[in-house]
């Protein structure tokens, strides 16, 4: 590689790590086993439902990171790391949901995974 190539590549990588991780993933809820759960079911409750606020907010960053770098038109590479990104979280909050609905009780409060920003999927990215 050429010393164009290094500085391009250069300023690529700064452009994609600014913008990825300005957004803070918020860390995991702990869900107990159901048999653990005890007297603590409102507070695991009440950790749960902070934890999706800040999911939401998370995804929201990420789509609006990825807007921000020309949505559809963003470099491929930035644009699949924040589409993966936002992918994961999403995942991730549909796990938590599906092991506090089993192990605490499903209450209206908590927020569904269905509410997060989803990102498009590898079979559209391909169609474009």
């Amino acid at each position: 590689m050429n010393r164009t190539a290094y500085a391009a590549a250069a300023i690529l990588l700064s452009a994609i790590s600014s913008t990825s991780f300005a957004c803070t993933l918020p860390p995991l809820v702990a869900i107990p086993a159901k048999d653990k759960v005890g007297d603590q079911g409102p507070a695991i409750r009440e950790s749960t439902n902070a934890y999706f606020e800040q999911m939401k907010a998370y995804t929201d960053c990420v789509q609006a990171a990825l807007a921000a770098a020309g949505g559809d038109q963003a470099p491929t590479l930035m644009k699949s790391l924040l589409i993966a990104r936002n992918n994961a979280a999403v995942a991730e909050a549909g796990a938590v949901k599906k092991l506090f609905e089993t192990n605490i009780g499903f209450s209206g409060t908590v927020v569904p995974a269905s509410t997060f920003n989803q990102g498009q999927s590898k079979k559209d990215q391909k169609s474009k």
